[in-house]
């Protein structure tokens, strides 16, 4: 198979970091959006925060993750790192396809669901345990994402298990 360029994968390099880094700061940063949620109270400051937290994660979180895992199956098939020969990098991509499920399958539809809960109800959604048990749930997802993919950049950095195929 064709393999990339050293400049091909600087390149390619550069894209994956740049995306990776953009998924990381949203999940970061969905898990900081908590500590304005706890100062709202009016119905129409819930939807909007709602709204911004949709957004982030519809909008820029999703799309760096795939973006992410396209990159890294590019990187895989086209050069000599491949999938599976290095420890780090079967962890990266387990990683990278656990939280790309799990927020496909579950947490994105949540996320939808708080939205369309506070913009039905809006004050109201702080009663609604439904949207309370989401809110709780997305909090506990962003930190747990968070120290995954914090663990997978430094396994690039300090790539531990190095070829498993001695």
């Amino acid at each position: 198979m064709t393999k990339l360029s050293a400049s091909q994968q600087k390149l390619l390099k550069g894209f994956h970091m740049i995306f990776a880094g953009l998924w990381l700061s949203c999940v970061i940063v969905l898990g900081l959006l908590p500590i304005i949620s706890a100062q709202i109270t009016n119905g129409d400051e819930i939807y909007m925060y709602n709204l911004a937290y949709h957004f982030i994660d519809m909008l820029i979180l999703t799309p760096a993750a795939i973006l992410t895992f396209l990159t890294g199956l590019v990187y895989s098939i086209f050069t000599a790192w491949g999938f599976a020969r290095h420890g780090w990098i079967l962890y990266k991509w387990i990683v990278t396809l656990l939280i790309i499920v799990v927020g496909t399958v579950y947490l994105g539809p949540m996320v939808t669901d708080l939205l369309a809960i506070s913009d039905a109800k809006r004050a109201a959604a702080l009663q609604d345990p439904y949207y309370h048990r989401g809110h709780t749930i997305g909090l506990y997802a962003a930190i747990i994402n968070s120290a995954l993919l914090i663990s997978a950049v430094f396994f690039s950095i300090y790539k531990p298990w190095k070829n498993l195929k001695k």
